[in-house]
């Protein structure tokens, strides 16, 4: 039997364990969303903790993500809180903007002006995730995007 030297042995382990490890830990180019398949009106509910320590919703709102563009993965729209859902929940009725992006991984950030939400999609139509805010309005909810039709 031919003697196989050592660096063959090793280089052709490396060789193979590379080849194993680059498919692992790292989600495909097609499981991360474009920011133009995000764009639409979307129906949040948000549940969790407030400043007070107490346990907050679930609170109703909006996400319309009126414009987008893919090639830096980033996108813009509103939140929207009705009236009618304000009054109900006693929470602020506003409309306020909304700027978003996708990072490489499919992680999705959407940022107002008191806090962020990190989501993940959870199909084509349902992102999951949660929601912090710091200063005097302390908060860190669980919250679910769902598109609407």
């Amino acid at each position: 039997m031919p003697k196989v030297k050592a660096p063959v042995v090793v280089a052709s382990l490396l060789a193979i364990s590379a080849l194993a490890i680059s498919g692992c830990g790292s989600d495909s180019e097609s499981d991360v969303p474009s920011a133009s398949s995000l764009v639409g009106t979307w129906s949040a509910s948000q549940v969790g903790y407030g400043g007070a320590g107490t346990l907050e919703g679930p609170y109703p709102s909006t996400f319309v993500i009126k414009k987008a563009d893919d090639s830096s993965r980033s996108f813009a729209g509103e939140r929207q809180v009705s009236a009618a859902d304000a009054k109900k929940y006693d929470i602020p009725a506003a409309t306020t903007p909304i700027v978003g992006a996708i990072d490489p991984w499919g992680e999705i950030f959407i940022v107002h002006a008191d806090g962020t939400w990190t989501l993940e999609m959870d199909g084509e139509d349902k992102m999951e995730g949660s929601y912090l805010e710091t200063g005097k309005d302390l908060a860190a909810k669980s919250l679910t995007l769902t598109r609407e039709k």
